[in-house]
């Protein structure tokens, strides 16, 4: 080997050496300390947001430590909007603006709309931790699913999802037909629920819901008692009418890519096994908090004017609801012939997965396919 050709080598050498360097994730080196935000676009008084910071930071800190490898996590957290508000939960992640946030994918139908299909299947269950175990499993088998994520830049790491729906109103609400030119909150994709019924859906979310309603917006909203409860939206919609739609898978926590990239594959290990434990505790503290939230408006309602009342749609009445309601999977999985074939799997999958849990849908979304 002449000296041109030696020189020649050892310098493709050096840059072959400098790239892998560069390639390998920083988060290789034991002892070192990891700087992460974690935030939200909703306050922590929600479950799905207080567990971030209840459960989800302190076990992924204690399991860390576990290791024995003298890595640290140097957290910053903002919830309540501090970083971005509740129409960037999906982009504040995905642009790297927190490196871990609670994506609310009701709201990014465009985005991901595979990721949309409990949304299309109302009225099956009432229980919430049926659902998010569900849609664990959906994001992890399925496919099309998991690349929803991929594509935005984003890790999932764990879903999250509300109790049941119901209806809370500025002026009482005795049968479905009361609804018709009624204008109604409700969070994006979950307006579909109003259709047939002739009210009027207007798009928003647990923290504009006060504001709308009292300002004449809206007249009332589709949602949940463990919202509605700490945002005290009961003094401005003091009709509560248990309907019973259905529980509902929203959205998750998530990662952004690049950041989980540079943790070492014990950590991101840790990091997702954690998200499984944040969503698993999540179904089990809306369940626990549900019937207390609809008790507690009652109670601390029932001295304001009007007094909150809590009454139950009649059973005929919700009937007419679900039969009344288009084929919504039908009608979505449709939508786009790009992805009829994914979306109708995704519908089927989901329900064939709550009648091997024991679930009886009122309606079978999956058979008007």
């Amino acid at each position: 080997m002449n000296k041109r050709t030696f020189t020649r080598a050892a310098v493709a050498l050096a840059a072959a050496a400098a790239a892998a360097a560069f390639t390998l994730p920083a988060a290789a080196q034991t002892g070192q300390t990891f700087r992460l935000t974690i935030a939200s676009s909703h306050p922590a008084t929600l479950p799905w947001v207080g567990l971030m910071s209840t459960l989800f930071v302190p076990e992924v800190n204690k399991r860390v430590e576990a290791l024995g490898k003298g890595y640290k996590i140097e957290w910053r957290e903002a919830y309540g909007g501090q970083l971005y508000k509740m129409n960037a939960t999906l982009t504040s992640v995905e642009q790297g603006v927190t490196d871990i946030g609670w994506v609310f994918h009701n709201l990014e139908a465009a985005k991901m709309p595979l990721s949309q299909f409990t949304t299309v299947t109302p009225f099956t269950t009432d229980d919430v931790r049926i659902v998010l175990a569900i849609a664990n499993e959906m994001n992890e088998k399925v496919p099309a699913l998991k690349a929803e994520w991929d594509r935005n830049n984003l890790v999932f790491l764990g879903a999250s999802g509300v109790d049941t729906y119901h209806l809370f109103t500025k002026a009482p609400v005795r049968s479905y037909d009361d609804l018709k030119g009624r204008k109604i909150s409700a969070p994006g994709s979950l307006g579909l629920w109003l259709r047939g019924s002739g009210a009027v859906p207007v798009d928003g979310s647990l923290t504009s819901y006060y504001t709308d309603i009292q300002t004449g917006v809206s007249e009332g909203t589709i949602s949940i008692s463990t919202g509605i409860l700490p945002n005290k939206i009961y003094e401005v919609a003091p009709y509560i009418t248990t309907v019973n739609i259905g529980a509902v898978y929203n959205g998750g926590m998530a990662m952004n890519k690049d950041s989980f990239g540079k943790l070492p594959p014990e950590v991101q290990k840790i990091f997702k096994e954690v998200g499984l434990e944040y969503s698993r505790v999540l179904g089990e503290t809306l369940m626990q908090r549900y019937e207390g939230a609809l008790k507690t408006m009652a109670e601390v309602g029932a001295k304001q004017n009007p007094p909150v009342t809590v009454t139950p749609l009649p059973p005929a009445e919700r009937e007419k609801w679900v039969r009344t309601m288009p084929n919504l999977a039908g009608d979505w999985a449709k939508a786009s012939p790009a992805r009829s074939a994914a979306a109708t799997a995704v519908v089927k999958t989901y329900m064939d997965a709550l009648r091997a849990r024991g679930v009886k849908p009122a309606r079978e979304w999956d058979k008007e396919l």
